[in-house]
């Protein structure tokens, strides 16, 4: 194999890799944090486009736990999707 076949065969992986990144970072997903207390709707692209609190959870006196449990979800939702997102990448070390 010669070195321009090599070439093309990376460029065309780069493409096809930023096609499915692309798609990826457009694609919804929905993430259900302890039964339903937080539900949070975010791209792959980490952009958050619903949160839900079940409103059960608002007390006007116990704000600091609400806060916790929202960025606890967050975060949560972050990781798992940035996981997923790094499960794309080719395994040959290319990229």
């Amino acid at each position: 194999m010669n070195i321009n076949n090599l070439m093309q065969q990376a460029q065309k992986m780069q493409k096809e890799y930023s096609k499915k990144i692309n798609e990826f970072n457009n694609k919804e997903f929905e993430y259900n944090y302890q039964n339903g207390c937080v539900i949070i709707k975010m791209t792959g692209a980490l952009k958050i486009i619903k949160l839900t609190i079940n409103k059960s959870l608002i007390d006007p006196d116990d704000v600091i736990t609400l806060e916790e449990m929202v960025s606890e979800a967050i975060n949560n939702a972050i990781a798992l999707i940035t996981d997923k997102k790094n499960d794309l990448a080719p395994s040959n070390g290319l990229f």
